[in-house]
């Protein structure tokens, strides 16, 4: 659910509007899409900074937690949350989040985080694994060479990849001969694996910093103070 529903008395309609849309009577995992918050009527898309607000992370997270015992969701993570706030967040959890859905690929592939998340029993999965627009991910030397190689696409390297490392992806396309290939996993070396650790880049298709100073910490901890947990 959307930054616009992290108030607690928000949370429950947040997910009956879900279910409601998917007509579905339970989910199997439900997701705080982003650790901050925006004032409810705002729209999540097209906002400014001053329609941020402080809602504690751990507020909207026990509100999610109570969802669970109501049979209408079975499992709830977080998305786009760094190390920094997982580790004071998961210490106050009756629930751990059970996923973290971040942007990794070769260009982007948080080793630390992942490392993290997997120590404190959290599943990571990838957004953007194939990277985006200006994150040429697809273009990469090493990449197709791996591709061509395994007679695969750049594609199903990065996915393989990802797979290797434990990580579940979750790429986007609406071609059909695409969607197929996406499903083909090619089975990489361990010196692939090595080479492509090497050309990580830090560069991400999505970052809330690049418009808004405020959300700085969102992705660069080292940065700005994490908010309130």
């Amino acid at each position: 659910f959307y930054q616009n529903k992290h108030r607690p008395e928000l949370v429950a309609g947040a997910l009956d509007e879900i279910l409601e849309e998917l007509q579905l009577e339970y989910l199997d995992l439900l997701l705080m899409h982003w650790p901050y918050a925006m004032r409810p009527e705002v729209d999540t898309i097209t906002f400014v900074s001053t329609d941020i607000e402080n809602v504690p992370i751990m507020d909207t997270w026990r509100a999610m937690e109570d969802l669970v015992g109501t049979g209408k969701v079975r499992s709830i993570g977080v998305s786009n949350f760094n190390q920094a706030i997982l580790e004071k967040m998961i210490p106050q959890c009756r629930i751990v989040p059970a996923v973290n859905q971040v942007e990794i690929h070769p260009y982007n592939q948080q080793t630390e985080l992942v490392k993290f998340c997997k120590k404190s029993g959290i599943a990571v999965t990838a957004y953007c694994p194939l990277g985006g627009t200006k994150i040429n991910v697809m273009n990469d030397d090493f990449i197709k060479h791996v591709a061509e190689a395994h007679i695969g696409t750049p594609a199903q390297v990065a996915l393989s990849w990802a797979l290797a490392r434990g990580i579940a992806a979750i790429p986007k396309s609406t071609n059909a001969t695409r969607l197929k290939e996406n499903l083909h996993q090619v089975s990489l070396t361990s010196d692939e694996m090595r080479m492509i650790g090497k050309i990580n880049k830090h560069e991400r298709k999505v970052d809330p910093a690049r418009e808004y100073k405020e959300l700085e910490w969102v992705f660069h901890e080292d940065k700005m103070a994490c908010p309130l947990i």
